[in-house]
């Protein structure tokens, strides 16, 4: 055996060593991720359909907070439940790339493109599942009273805007601007192995 073959394969045997001893460091936290991100989606469609289970009690709820008798035809209450999944079906979309981006780093993959790309996914659809979700709200809110329900102070902001919404859009660019940051670093180390 050639002393080129022989590098060779003593590379591959430590890049393998080294593949197994990072799974072992963040195995734990790519599963422990995936099924954070399981089960909040799990348990935000549970949530939804147990409140929109009792139409009574949610619309004597909305009733309350607007200020107006709803009368809602079962048509409406339907497209008002719609609206809701629309914003459950992005946030859908957050899990998928959480799913994803653990999947790169557990197959050894933690400082290439592919998992700064994953990662700018995750941080897009973070960003976008806020924007759909406070927007849903009014879509909803505008279906059940039957009327456009803007923004606005004689409503309270606070029954659109709540604080979480900007916690969850501060993680989410948070989430983006890393992947900037992985991305540039991935595609310099690119070059060097490249020119060595």
């Amino acid at each position: 055996m050639s002393d080129t073959a022989l590098h060779l394969a003593g590379r591959r045997l430590a890049s393998a060593s080294c593949q197994r001893d990072l799974r072992a460091r963040i195995g734990w936290i790519c599963h422990a991720l995936r099924i954070a991100a399981v089960l909040w989606i799990t348990w935000n469609l549970a949530f939804t359909i147990f409140n929109w289970s009792d139409k009574a009690r949610l619309l004597q709820n909305y009733q309350r907070l607007f200020s107006v008798d709803l009368d809602v035809s079962a048509a409406r209450y339907a497209a008002a439940f719609a609206a809701i999944m629309v914003s459950l079906a992005v946030g859908a979309v957050v899990v998928v790339c959480i799913w994803r981006l653990a999947g790169t780093y557990l197959a050894g993959r933690v400082f290439t493109l592919d998992a700064a790309l994953w990662l700018r996914r995750t941080g897009l659809a973070g960003i976008s599942a806020v924007i759909v979700s406070v927007l849903m709200r009014i879509v909803m809110a505008s279906i059940l009273v039957g009327q456009f329900v803007p923004i606005s102070p004689s409503y309270g902001y606070y029954i659109y805007l709540l604080p979480q919404d900007l916690l969850h859009a501060i993680f989410a660019v948070f989430v983006f601007a890393l992947a900037h940051i992985f991305k540039a670093a991935a595609e310099m180390a690119e070059d060097q192995a490249q020119i060595v």
